[in-house]
Protein backbone atom coordinates (compact mmCIF):
# COMPACT_ATOMS: atom_id res chain seq x y z
CA UNK A 1 0.00 0.00 0.00
CA UNK A 2 2.80 2.22 0.81
CA UNK A 3 4.43 1.81 -2.54
CA UNK A 4 1.32 2.40 -4.36
CA UNK A 5 0.69 5.69 -2.24
CA UNK A 6 4.19 7.05 -3.21
CA UNK A 7 3.42 5.73 -6.83
CA UNK A 8 0.07 7.98 -6.89
CA UNK A 9 2.19 10.65 -5.25
CA UNK A 10 4.72 10.75 -7.59
CA UNK A 11 1.84 11.12 -10.61
CA UNK A 12 -0.01 14.28 -8.84
CA UNK A 13 3.63 16.01 -8.57
CA UNK A 14 3.60 15.26 -12.93
CA UNK A 15 0.18 16.68 -13.14
CA UNK A 16 1.42 19.25 -11.36
CA UNK A 17 4.24 20.17 -12.54
CA UNK A 18 4.00 19.35 -16.14
CA UNK A 19 -0.38 19.23 -16.69
CA UNK A 20 -2.78 16.11 -16.84
CA UNK A 21 -2.23 16.11 -20.64
CA UNK A 22 1.14 15.65 -20.27
CA UNK A 23 1.94 13.75 -17.31
CA UNK A 24 -0.41 10.80 -19.13
CA UNK A 25 1.56 10.85 -21.71
CA UNK A 26 4.95 11.23 -20.10
CA UNK A 27 3.38 8.03 -17.65
CA UNK A 28 2.84 6.05 -21.02
CA UNK A 29 6.55 6.69 -22.21
CA UNK A 30 6.35 9.41 -25.01
CA UNK A 31 9.45 11.04 -24.66
CA UNK A 32 9.18 14.52 -23.32
CA UNK A 33 12.74 16.24 -23.94
CA UNK A 34 15.62 15.58 -26.18
CA UNK A 35 17.37 12.69 -25.39
CA UNK A 36 21.11 12.60 -24.29
CA UNK A 37 23.24 9.11 -24.58
CA UNK A 38 26.16 8.85 -22.21
CA UNK A 39 29.55 8.48 -24.15
CA UNK A 40 31.94 6.43 -21.78
CA UNK A 41 35.11 6.98 -24.00
CA UNK A 42 34.67 10.57 -25.17
CA UNK A 43 34.86 11.65 -29.20
CA UNK A 44 38.18 11.35 -30.49
CA UNK A 45 40.26 14.55 -31.93
CA UNK A 46 39.85 15.80 -35.11
CA UNK A 47 43.25 14.35 -36.72
CA UNK A 48 42.63 10.42 -35.09
CA UNK A 49 38.49 10.79 -36.15
CA UNK A 50 38.47 7.71 -39.15
CA UNK A 51 34.94 7.44 -41.51
CA UNK A 52 33.94 4.03 -43.03
CA UNK A 53 30.61 4.76 -44.70
CA UNK A 54 29.56 7.08 -42.19
CA UNK A 55 27.79 9.55 -44.65
CA UNK A 56 23.99 8.70 -42.93
CA UNK A 57 22.18 10.73 -45.82
CA UNK A 58 23.19 8.32 -48.38
CA UNK A 59 21.95 4.99 -49.16
CA UNK A 60 24.93 2.45 -49.14
CA UNK A 61 25.70 -1.20 -50.10
CA UNK A 62 28.75 -3.38 -49.26
CA UNK A 63 29.33 -7.20 -50.08
CA UNK A 64 30.93 -8.34 -47.42
CA UNK A 65 31.52 -11.69 -49.68
CA UNK A 66 33.52 -10.10 -52.13
CA UNK A 67 35.95 -8.63 -49.29
CA UNK A 68 39.00 -9.88 -47.84
CA UNK A 69 39.60 -11.10 -44.38
CA UNK A 70 41.76 -8.25 -42.16
CA UNK A 71 43.55 -9.29 -39.08
CA UNK A 72 42.38 -8.38 -35.88
CA UNK A 73 44.19 -7.76 -32.36
CA UNK A 74 43.57 -10.84 -31.70
CA UNK A 75 45.25 -13.89 -33.20
CA UNK A 76 42.91 -16.13 -35.01
CA UNK A 77 40.19 -13.48 -35.01
CA UNK A 78 39.48 -11.50 -38.65
CA UNK A 79 37.40 -9.16 -39.53
CA UNK A 80 35.66 -7.11 -42.75
CA UNK A 81 34.42 -3.70 -41.67
CA UNK A 82 31.35 -1.96 -42.92
CA UNK A 83 31.27 1.02 -40.79
CA UNK A 84 33.43 2.91 -38.82
CA UNK A 85 33.16 6.54 -36.88
CA UNK A 86 35.71 7.16 -33.97
CA UNK A 87 39.26 5.80 -33.61
CA UNK A 88 40.79 2.44 -34.99
CA UNK A 89 40.11 0.72 -32.33
CA UNK A 90 38.52 2.27 -30.44
CA UNK A 91 35.59 3.80 -32.62
CA UNK A 92 31.75 2.64 -33.43
CA UNK A 93 31.98 -0.08 -35.98
CA UNK A 94 29.99 -2.77 -37.46
CA UNK A 95 32.03 -6.29 -39.04
CA UNK A 96 31.72 -9.22 -39.80
CA UNK A 97 34.31 -11.24 -37.49
CA UNK A 98 35.28 -14.75 -37.90
CA UNK A 99 36.74 -17.10 -35.42
CA UNK A 100 38.79 -19.67 -36.47
CA UNK A 101 38.62 -22.88 -34.97
CA UNK A 102 39.54 -22.52 -31.03
CA UNK A 103 40.10 -19.40 -31.14
CA UNK A 104 39.74 -17.55 -28.06
CA UNK A 105 39.48 -13.62 -27.15
CA UNK A 106 40.95 -12.08 -23.92
CA UNK A 107 38.39 -10.47 -21.22
CA UNK A 108 37.27 -7.38 -21.96
CA UNK A 109 34.38 -4.89 -21.11
CA UNK A 110 32.33 -3.45 -23.90
CA UNK A 111 31.43 0.55 -23.01
CA UNK A 112 28.07 1.60 -25.30
CA UNK A 113 27.30 -1.87 -25.59
CA UNK A 114 28.14 -4.79 -28.46
CA UNK A 115 25.54 -6.17 -30.16
CA UNK A 116 25.99 -9.57 -32.18
CA UNK A 117 24.11 -12.52 -34.42
CA UNK A 118 25.62 -15.61 -34.81
CA UNK A 119 25.84 -16.69 -38.82
CA UNK A 120 27.91 -19.58 -38.44
CA UNK A 121 29.48 -22.26 -36.48
CA UNK A 122 29.16 -21.79 -32.16
CA UNK A 123 30.07 -18.75 -30.67
CA UNK A 124 30.82 -19.15 -26.99
CA UNK A 125 31.43 -17.22 -23.52
CA UNK A 126 30.25 -17.69 -19.51
CA UNK A 127 27.01 -17.36 -20.43
CA UNK A 128 26.50 -19.80 -23.24
CA UNK A 129 27.13 -21.73 -26.43
CA UNK A 130 25.54 -19.66 -29.15
CA UNK A 131 24.62 -21.01 -32.52
CA UNK A 132 23.27 -19.48 -35.94
CA UNK A 133 20.50 -17.49 -35.68
CA UNK A 134 21.43 -16.32 -31.76
CA UNK A 135 21.04 -12.53 -31.34
CA UNK A 136 22.73 -11.15 -28.30
CA UNK A 137 22.93 -7.66 -26.71
CA UNK A 138 25.53 -7.08 -24.63
CA UNK A 139 24.96 -3.55 -22.51
CA UNK A 140 27.60 -1.38 -21.14
CA UNK A 141 28.78 -3.15 -17.85
CA UNK A 142 29.16 -6.71 -19.47
CA UNK A 143 32.54 -7.99 -19.06
CA UNK A 144 33.27 -11.48 -21.04
CA UNK A 145 36.22 -13.99 -22.69
CA UNK A 146 34.32 -15.47 -25.71
CA UNK A 147 35.89 -18.69 -27.49
CA UNK A 148 34.79 -21.04 -30.43
CA UNK A 149 35.74 -24.37 -30.30
CA UNK A 150 34.64 -25.25 -33.84
CA UNK A 151 35.19 -21.76 -35.08
CA UNK A 152 31.90 -19.29 -36.29
CA UNK A 153 31.65 -16.47 -37.90
CA UNK A 154 29.20 -13.12 -36.35
CA UNK A 155 27.58 -10.13 -37.83
CA UNK A 156 29.06 -7.72 -34.48
CA UNK A 157 27.92 -3.85 -33.70
CA UNK A 158 30.46 -2.27 -31.18
CA UNK A 159 29.60 1.10 -29.26
CA UNK A 160 26.25 1.46 -30.89
CA UNK A 161 24.11 1.04 -28.38
CA UNK A 162 25.18 3.50 -25.05
CA UNK A 163 23.03 3.94 -22.04
CA UNK A 164 20.86 7.02 -22.13
CA UNK A 165 22.03 9.69 -19.10
CA UNK A 166 20.72 9.14 -15.52
CA UNK A 167 18.50 11.17 -13.41
CA UNK A 168 19.13 11.33 -10.05
CA UNK A 169 17.02 13.11 -7.40
CA UNK A 170 14.21 15.16 -8.13
CA UNK A 171 14.11 14.31 -11.63
CA UNK A 172 13.99 10.76 -11.03
CA UNK A 173 11.93 10.82 -8.48
CA UNK A 174 9.21 12.22 -10.99
CA UNK A 175 9.69 10.42 -13.67
CA UNK A 176 12.50 11.57 -15.77
CA UNK A 177 14.66 9.24 -14.50
CA UNK A 178 16.09 6.88 -17.71
CA UNK A 179 17.04 2.96 -17.23
CA UNK A 180 20.01 1.02 -18.06
CA UNK A 181 19.56 -1.61 -21.24
CA UNK A 182 19.02 -5.13 -20.32
CA UNK A 183 21.78 -8.00 -21.03
CA UNK A 184 19.20 -9.43 -24.00
CA UNK A 185 19.89 -13.27 -25.53
CA UNK A 186 17.35 -14.87 -28.10
CA UNK A 187 17.45 -18.17 -29.14
CA UNK A 188 16.70 -19.02 -32.80
CA UNK A 189 13.85 -21.10 -31.37
CA UNK A 190 12.39 -17.86 -29.07
CA UNK A 191 10.28 -15.00 -30.64
CA UNK A 192 7.08 -15.04 -32.35
CA UNK A 193 7.37 -14.14 -36.06
CA UNK A 194 4.36 -11.69 -37.08
CA UNK A 195 3.13 -10.71 -40.45
CA UNK A 196 3.89 -6.89 -41.28
CA UNK A 197 1.28 -6.67 -43.77
CA UNK A 198 1.55 -2.81 -44.37
CA UNK A 199 5.02 -3.54 -45.45
CA UNK A 200 3.90 -6.29 -48.00
CA UNK A 201 1.69 -9.37 -48.19
CA UNK A 202 5.04 -11.47 -48.21
CA UNK A 203 6.63 -10.06 -45.09
CA UNK A 204 7.01 -11.69 -41.50
CA UNK A 205 8.94 -10.12 -39.01
CA UNK A 206 9.96 -11.34 -35.10
CA UNK A 207 11.38 -8.79 -32.46
CA UNK A 208 14.85 -9.45 -31.04
CA UNK A 209 15.61 -5.81 -29.21
CA UNK A 210 13.40 -3.37 -28.28
CA UNK A 211 13.18 -1.34 -24.92
CA UNK A 212 11.29 1.32 -25.81
CA UNK A 213 9.30 1.75 -22.59
CA UNK A 214 12.70 2.56 -21.16
CA UNK A 215 13.36 5.69 -23.45
CA UNK A 216 15.53 4.11 -26.13
CA UNK A 217 14.68 4.63 -30.17
CA UNK A 218 16.24 2.17 -31.53
CA UNK A 219 15.11 -1.61 -32.56
CA UNK A 220 16.40 -4.92 -33.85
CA UNK A 221 14.75 -7.41 -35.59
CA UNK A 222 14.49 -10.70 -37.93
CA UNK A 223 12.87 -10.62 -41.39
CA UNK A 224 11.07 -12.96 -43.70
CA UNK A 225 10.35 -12.41 -47.20
CA UNK A 226 8.89 -14.25 -49.28
CA UNK A 227 9.74 -14.69 -53.48
CA UNK A 228 8.45 -12.08 -55.73
CA UNK A 229 7.30 -9.79 -52.36
CA UNK A 230 8.38 -5.80 -52.25
CA UNK A 231 8.67 -4.68 -48.90
CA UNK A 232 7.74 -1.32 -48.09
CA UNK A 233 8.57 0.48 -45.42
CA UNK A 234 8.89 4.17 -44.13
CA UNK A 235 11.75 5.14 -42.24
CA UNK A 236 11.27 7.64 -39.77
CA UNK A 237 12.66 10.80 -39.54
CA UNK A 238 16.15 11.34 -37.94
CA UNK A 239 16.67 7.71 -37.93
CA UNK A 240 18.55 5.24 -40.49
CA UNK A 241 17.73 1.60 -41.78
CA UNK A 242 20.36 -1.24 -41.49
CA UNK A 243 20.10 -4.22 -43.38
CA UNK A 244 22.17 -7.51 -43.36
CA UNK A 245 21.02 -9.96 -46.29
CA UNK A 246 21.50 -13.44 -43.87
CA UNK A 247 20.23 -15.52 -46.81
CA UNK A 248 18.98 -15.44 -49.90
CA UNK A 249 19.25 -12.21 -52.57
CA UNK A 250 17.14 -8.88 -53.38
CA UNK A 251 16.69 -5.76 -55.51
CA UNK A 252 17.71 -2.90 -53.28
CA UNK A 253 19.68 0.31 -52.98
CA UNK A 254 19.98 0.38 -56.62
CA UNK A 255 21.09 -3.20 -57.17
CA UNK A 256 21.09 -7.47 -56.79
CA UNK A 257 21.95 -8.03 -52.84
CA UNK A 258 23.15 -11.64 -52.26
CA UNK A 259 23.92 -13.31 -48.73
CA UNK A 260 26.41 -11.88 -46.77
CA UNK A 261 25.48 -8.00 -47.78
CA UNK A 262 25.13 -5.13 -45.62
CA UNK A 263 22.48 -2.42 -46.56
CA UNK A 264 22.09 1.40 -45.28
CA UNK A 265 18.95 3.09 -46.13
CA UNK A 266 18.41 6.78 -45.05
CA UNK A 267 15.29 8.50 -43.43
CA UNK A 268 12.55 7.82 -46.31
CA UNK A 269 11.23 4.75 -48.25
CA UNK A 270 12.80 1.87 -47.81
CA UNK A 271 12.15 -0.70 -50.66
CA UNK A 272 13.99 -4.17 -51.38
CA UNK A 273 12.30 -6.81 -53.77
CA UNK A 274 12.98 -10.24 -52.77
CA UNK A 275 14.10 -12.92 -55.68
CA UNK A 276 13.73 -16.05 -53.27
CA UNK A 277 13.04 -16.40 -50.02
CA UNK A 278 15.13 -14.40 -48.05
CA UNK A 279 16.11 -13.59 -44.18
CA UNK A 280 17.14 -10.07 -43.45
CA UNK A 281 18.77 -9.07 -39.88
CA UNK A 282 17.03 -5.05 -39.77
CA UNK A 283 18.08 -3.12 -37.36
CA UNK A 284 16.52 1.12 -37.27
CA UNK A 285 17.85 3.55 -34.53
CA UNK A 286 18.85 7.49 -34.41
CA UNK A 287 21.59 8.73 -35.66
CA UNK A 288 21.75 11.07 -33.25
CA UNK A 289 22.77 8.05 -30.68
CA UNK A 290 25.86 6.99 -33.02
CA UNK A 291 27.24 10.20 -34.81
CA UNK A 292 26.05 13.51 -32.42
CA UNK A 293 25.67 16.51 -34.48
CA UNK A 294 24.79 14.90 -37.65
CA UNK A 295 21.41 15.68 -37.78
Amino acid sequence: MAARGYLRGAHNLRRILLGASAATLFRAGTPARAKSYKNSWGEPKPEDLLKMNADFDEAVAVDTSKMEWAASPVADVERKRVFLHGTKEAGKVTSVVRYAPGSKFHKHPHPEGEEFLVLKGVFSDDSGDYGPGTYCLNPEGFVHAPWSNPGCEILVRLRQHPNLEQKSGLWSWIGFGSKLRAHTVILPEQGDWVAEKEWGSGVTRKMLYNENSKGYDDATWLEKVSPGSSRKRLVPQGMVEEVFVVDGCVTAAGGSRASGTWIRHPEGASELLAKEDTTLYVRQFPVEMIAPGST
